[in-house]
Formats: C-alpha cells, structure tokens, sequence
C-alpha cells in the first residue's frame, strides 16, 4: 500500500494553488507530484469557470474529480460532467433585488461551461481582461432558463458588494453567496458549496471523511475548510484562518508543498 493510498487534498486555486502571477510555483508542481506518485489523490476545487480551471492541468497532477464554479460542477478528470448542482426557479427573483440594490450592478451566468454577460459592468470587464476571455452579452430572453444556470456572479465595486451581500440574506434558505474577491458576489444554489462538493468527490473516490484534507484562503472557500480538515495559507481572509487547522506559508512561498510536507507526518512510510 502506497503512503498516501485512500488520502484527498483539494485545493483552491487563486490565492493557494497559484501564486500571485497566477502560476503554480516549482516546489508546488514537484510536491503533488510526489503527493499523486505515493497514492494520493489531489483535486482543485475552485470558483473559476471550467475553461480556466483545466488550462492549468498540463502543470498539475489533478488525478481526482475536480471542482468548478463553487461546487456547482464536479467533472471526472477525462472531461465528463458527474454532478450539476443547479440554480433553483428563484434565481430571477434574486437577480432582480440585487438590480433594486444596486442598480448599475455586473452580472456574469454560467451554464456548466459556457460563460455569459447579462449585464456588463467596470469589475465585469476587468475580470475577464484578467483571465484572458471574451464571453458574449446576452439578454435574458436568449439564455437558457434559470434553472439550468450554474453560477451567477454579481460584480461591483467593494462598498457595492458589501450592501448586496446583506441585502440578499433574505435568500439565504435558497442560495450560497460568497465572495472570493471583494468585488465579486458569487450566487449558487444553497446545495452548491465547496464543502458539499468536496464531499461528492471523496465519496466518488471512496475516501473515508477523516483522510479528506483541504486547503483555501477566501471567503468561498469557507463551507469546505470547516467541513474538512484544513490548511489556510497565511494570506487568507482573517475569517477562513479562523476556521483553519493549520495556517501555513503564503501562496508565493509554497503553501501547497508546506501542507504535503504536514501530511507526510501524518502519514508516515
């Protein structure tokens, strides 16, 4: 039996995987390659898009379901979707209070993976100026009904950001928001979160709940470190290290090659 055998890491993307250029650092690469190589399976679980979680599987040994759009896709590592936790009939009602609450807010939809602009907005452009994409305008009447939607992600500036956030606590009992940058309010339904995604995932694999570790440093990737336990980069969100098991170094000093060096002491040759 390998050392890692029936053992799970997940990790968040931006602000652990990768570091603050967006790439993936050498001492990470090499430790979950190490990780992977001694039986341990390693996922991402992330709010990006599916587009821009798999352009980075070339450098990073993701040999376990993986994780998009804040645990409203799980997709096998060969490309199949296995899960879509999906967007309940509300979604229009919350879309149009957060209009009410803020008029000029950016609203982005995901539909498993393809990306759409529903209204467009200064953080709606820059943020996929930063990725790197170029996703079409749509109006309602041409997307898909809101109940095969994935994602709704709410831009605005941060004071923005901050009133929506309190405004849509109405719609607690039907939705998970979250943000992982201050000018993002990322809506999914309440059965979509990082921490029950992960969970689909170890069952997937057949992975006990006490040999599931996971590592975040925002504020979406809360419900999974509370859910797990988990390593929190020292760069993270003072509410995500308070939940943490561990804090480790930041994302630009190896935070991932830290927690597998953690792991390895717990599971000794």
């Amino acid at each position: 039996m390998k050392r890692f055998e029936n053992v799970l890491l997940a990790s968040d993307m931006d602000g652990t995987l990768l570091n603050s250029s967006r790439l993936i650092g050498n001492k990470d690469r090499e430790a979950l390659r190490w990780f992977t190589e001694q039986g341990g399976r390693f996922c991402v679980s992330t709010g990006r898009a599916v587009e821009v979680t798999r352009m980075y599987f070339n450098d990073v040994p993701v040999n376990a379901p993986y994780v998009c759009l804040n645990g409203s896709l799980v997709y096998d590592t060969d490309g199949t979707l296995l899960r879509h936790n999906s967007m309940p009939a509300e979604t229009l009602a919350l879309l149009q209070a957060a209009r009410e609450s803020v008029p000029g807010i950016g609203a982005e939809v995901y539909v498993q993976d393809k990306i759409f602009i529903l209204y467009n907005s200064r953080m709606t452009r820059q943020h996929f100026r930063i990725l790197g994409i170029a996703p079409p305008c749509r109006s309602l009447d041409e997307l898909p009904p809101c109940t095969e939607w994935s994602k709704l992600n709410l831009t605005g500036e941060p004071e923005e950001i901050a009133q929506l956030q309190t405004h849509l606590q109405a719609f607690g009992d039907r939705f998970s928001t979250a943000s992982a940058m201050p000018i993002f309010c990322e809506v999914t339904s309440s059965q979509a979160t990082k921490g029950k995604a992960v969970a689909q995932v170890a069952e997937l694999c057949g992975i006990a709940h006490e040999h599931v570790y996971t590592a975040g440093d925002s504020a979406n990737d809360l419900s999974m470190v509370q859910e797990f336990y988990s390593f929190v980069p020292e760069n993270g969100e003072e509410c995500v290290r308070k939940a943490a098991n561990e804090i480790v170094c930041d994302n630009d000093h190896g935070a991932i090659a830290q927690i597998v060096e953690e792991l390895a002491k717990r599971y000794p040759d």
